[in-house]
């Protein structure tokens, strides 16, 4: 799905009454957590917008400055949108964040919001915690105490509550609306004017330490430190944006549908990725539900999965032979109840924070000569078994999968978390959005694992760490009929 499309879902709405199609007949409980929206130009086109932008304003209200100490700054972003028709919100992002064009990151906003049409709606503030370690210098924040204004630059990215033969007309699972913003943000310090003198001067001694630690890192002020620097420079090399397709039928009409999720190249060579894009239906109660009710039908031999590299390199396809796949693991069930026809029936729904399922695409071996093929690269380096074995890692990068708006092509910009082990699988200290699932968690030692969803990642299988002779290929099943 292009931009266009995404900031144009009303349009579609439109079009799809105007159409005469059928609603599903199999209402369910709502969606399980949202997918990335596809960036880059998906294996199968969507349908194109007819009208104009949902949202019609997004404005930042004010910056609350909630906490201040010695270790950090918590921030509040207050908002206010306006929508171009009535629309529910399922979840509410701030992307590429800056605050005086230092790079910021927002928790993602995880619940219903409800837009009336042409009302200026306030939603829950958005919150921004920046730690000091992370930083080389606190200048943009010290300009933002000083002039009680920050200048906030960024995207939003907000998925949307459509029914399922909207979902159809865009040919994706979970459509997602965008806006850009940047604008000056009046800072509202709720403090008095002896504690932000106190502030300040905190924040300068705070600045003079870090400076003289970048000057003992041989780092400039404001520099990142060097192994996260080394990595946004060669990560791109071994990510993937793996878009998995498939087409639904209902009545008369065919559908395509496509998701996407990021990949990575382990040390083994071969691209890790969820284990949702082998069969993306089965982690979504209303497409599993209505697939297994008879409303929609899965076309059989319909499903192909693309790899778009972010670096170098063309496209690779499943159906050209250009890799195998194999699901590693056993993903883990949740029984719903679904309503189909008057009666109930229970849909097991696939969970995707399963500790041991994964998706491994292994390459197939591309011609030495050629220049910028994607199977060139090395993979991204492991971390040391020890690493892998502690219970908490302080410091720890992840990626969110973005598209360009000129090019179309996929990026990603990298977030800095902190992360504990939580049972077989790991925990991030904060929530992210879809756009980051099938991520490597980076340490500085190297990778330890997989984001699977909001909050939890899997730890990669030993034979995946290093390079090892591949074992024999599984093909994905043929979609039931």
């Amino acid at each position: 799905m292009n931009l266009a499309m995404r900031v144009a879902i009303a349009g579609v709405i439109a079009w799809a009454a105007a159409s005469g199609m059928a609603q599903s007949t199999v209402p369910v409980q709502p969606a399980r957590p949202v997918q990335p929206t596809v960036p880059a130009q998906p294996a199968v086109q969507a349908q194109p917008a007819v009208q104009a932008a949902m949202l019609q304003n997004l404005q930042v209200k004010e910056v609350n400055l909630a906490e201040i100490d010695t270790s950090h700054v918590k921030l509040a972003v207050d908002l206010n949108l306006t929508a171009a028709q009535s629309v529910t919100l399922e979840s509410f992002r701030l992307c590429s964040l800056h605050l005086n064009g230092m790079p910021v990151f927002a928790a993602p906003l995880n619940q219903e919001i409800v837009l009336k049409k042409g009302v200026p709606t306030a939603l829950p503030p958005l919150y921004i915690t920046v730690l000091f370690r992370d930083l080389r210098t606190v200048e943009p924040l010290r300009r933002m105490i000083e002039k009680q204004s920050v200048r906030i630059e960024g995207e939003m990215v907000a998925d949307v509550r459509l029914t399922m033969v909207e979902k159809l007309a865009l040919h994706t699972q979970h459509p997602s609306v965008e806006f850009t913003l940047a604008q000056d943000v009046p800072v509202q310090l709720s403090v008095s004017d002896f504690q932000r003198t106190l502030a300040l001067s905190a924040l300068g001694y705070i600045d003079i330490g870090l400076q003289a630690s970048s000057v003992a890192d041989k780092l400039l002020p404001g520099a990142k430190p060097q192994w996260i620097r080394d990595l946004e420079t060669n990560a791109p090399a071994n990510l993937f944006a793996v878009e998995s397709s498939y087409t639904l039928a209902q009545k008369d009409a065919s559908f395509p549908v496509v998701s996407v999720a990021l990949g990575f190249r382990a040390g083994s060579g071969a691209v890790v990725t969820t284990a949702e894009a082998l069969a993306p239906w089965k982690y979504d109660a209303e497409f599993l539900g209505a697939v297994q009710s008879g409303a929609d039908k899965l076309v059989k031999d319909s499903q192909e999965i693309l790899l778009r590299p972010v670096g170098l390199g063309d496209p690779l396809r499943l159906s050209a032979k250009d890799f195998t796949v194999d699901l590693r693991g056993t993903p883990e069930e949740d029984k719903l109840i679904a309503v189909a026809g008057g009666g109930h029936g229970k849909i097991q729904v696939l969970r995707r924070s399963s500790p041991t399922s994964l998706a491994v695409l292994t390459l197939q071996p591309q011609p030495a000569a050629a220049p910028g093929v994607v199977g060139a690269a090395a993979g991204l380096a492991s971390a040391t078994a020890a690493v892998v074995a502690q219970d908490a890692w302080d410091q720890v990068v992840i990626f969110r999968l973005r598209e360009d708006a000129v090019t179309k092509k996929p990026s990603v910009e990298a977030l800095q978390m902190k992360a504990r082990r939580e049972g077989k699988g790991i925990h991030l200290s904060e929530p992210v959005d879809a756009a980051v699932f099938g991520s490597p968690i980076v340490t500085p030692a190297g990778v330890i694992g997989l984001v699977q969803d909001e909050q939890t990642g899997a730890f990669l299988p030993d034979n995946l760490l290093a390079p090892a002779a591949a074992p024999a290929p599984v093909a994905p099943p043929a979609p039931a009929q």
